[in-house]
């Protein structure tokens, strides 16, 4: 896996995913779209692939010290729960002055995949991330296609647009990448 990073080059059969259509259960009628949902198959083995490289990215991000202290999210030794406590604890300092404390909590992982692809490369290159990481990635988002299959009919490929699948290990890293702009 080491020498495809260092190639810079992510294997095209890793890049399909296949969405398998199911019947949602407790349902009489079927002839509406909000009844079926879809489970999207992957290549195991290119899991493995991204952990090592989500791996390496963290590594490149910490070494280069890109993340600052508040970020926990996919950080090694941070929890949610230590982030919680560290929230909890200012705001009783807060409340031990008087004061009113407020927080702000955004889920951006769930808007990851509305970015823009090209942004998100920009983004990796001013970081001055590892190149053979940053051509790795590159590979990585380029390409992408889904397929559906319905009732064992196997539908025409499609390319994806969206910057990166979901459930991704590399998603965490790439998102506080480019938040972090």
């Amino acid at each position: 896996m080491h020498a495809k990073v260092r190639m810079g080059r992510h294997t095209g059969v890793w890049k399909r995913a296949s969405g398998v259509v199911i019947r949602k259960p407790g349902n009489e009628d079927y002839t509406m779209l909000k009844f079926y949902g879809t489970i999207s198959l992957l290549c195991c083995v290119w899991r493995v692939g991204e952990n090592v490289v989500a791996e390496l990215q963290f590594d490149e991000a910490e070494r280069r010290a890109l993340l600052g202290d508040s970020q926990f999210g996919g950080r090694k030794k941070r929890s949610a729960i230590d982030a919680a406590a560290i929230m909890v604890d200012r705001a009783h300092v807060t409340w031990e002055d008087d004061n009113f404390t407020g927080v702000l909590m955004m889920d951006i992982e769930a808007a990851f995949p509305c970015v823009a692809r090209g942004r998100l490369i920009h983004a990796i290159y001013a970081k001055r991330i590892d190149g053979d990481l940053i051509r790795w990635t590159e590979s990585f988002l380029s390409d992408r296609t889904v397929e559906m299959v319905i009732e064992g009919n196997v539908l025409q490929s499609h390319l994806l647009e969206a910057a990166i699948p979901q459930g991704s290990s590399l998603l965490p890293i790439l998102i506080v990448i480019h938040v972090l702009e």
